[in-house]
């Protein structure tokens, strides 16, 4: 039960991570006119829902075992794992096919808008906190022997490291100018695609 409280904890300061920046991204994605931070507020998303799935698996995972269960029901935080890795497939591919969108709506003609300076500081802010909860979660997971603490680590992972394809890509079309606002989409689905 003590390891299932910790797990509890670890998760719910990842969830509290992952809605306040889903919330700032979503902000800065719209005032700041960025696709590449709309995307990554949605990838939040992503990661809040995995939390939400961690949490409930390990509840499952946590009962004794019982007749239909020889072994207890530790299989389930197995399962977890699965649907957090299906969690950031989709993520990604929404991401790399709303950025082919884009650009291919740039290489048309159209003027994409220019990102501002509050989805530039929405990406690095990100990035920060997120590589705070990959350590803080990975640590634990290997610490209570967690496999799904390690995926949803893992997920803090990528969304810090998309939020530098952002970062990249918000940086290069505010520094090149309106010529280059195609970097604001780009930047972040090539982070996906990876």
């Amino acid at each position: 039960m003590k390891r299932e409280g910790e797990i509890y904890k670890i998760t719910l300061v990842g969830s509290v991570g992952n809605v306040a920046l889903l919330a700032f991204k979503f902000v800065a994605g719209v005032v700041g006119h960025s696709a590449a931070m709309m995307a990554d507020a949605v990838h939040s998303l992503s990661d809040f829902v995995t939390d939400i799935i961690v949490i409930a698996f390990v509840r499952v995972s946590a009962k004794p075992q019982d007749e239909g269960h020889d072994y207890g029901h530790g299989k389930y935080e197995t399962l977890a794992c699965l649907f957090v890795g299906l969690a950031l497939i989709a993520a990604a591919t929404g991401i790399i096919v709303s950025g082919a969108v884009k650009f291919a709506s740039w290489l048309g003609g159209e003027q994409l808008p220019a990102p501002g300076r509050l989805a530039l500081w929405a990406a690095l802010i990100s990035i920060v906190v997120k590589e705070l909860l990959y350590w803080y979660t990975v640590r634990a997971g290997k610490r209570l022997d967690s496999q799904a603490l390690v995926a949803n680590a893992w997920h803090h992972r990528s969304d810090s490291l998309s939020s530098v394809g952002s970062a990249i890509g918000i940086g290069g079309a505010i520094l090149l100018g309106d010529r280059w606002t195609v970097l604001d989409p780009l930047g972040w689905s090539c982070c996906a695609a990876a």
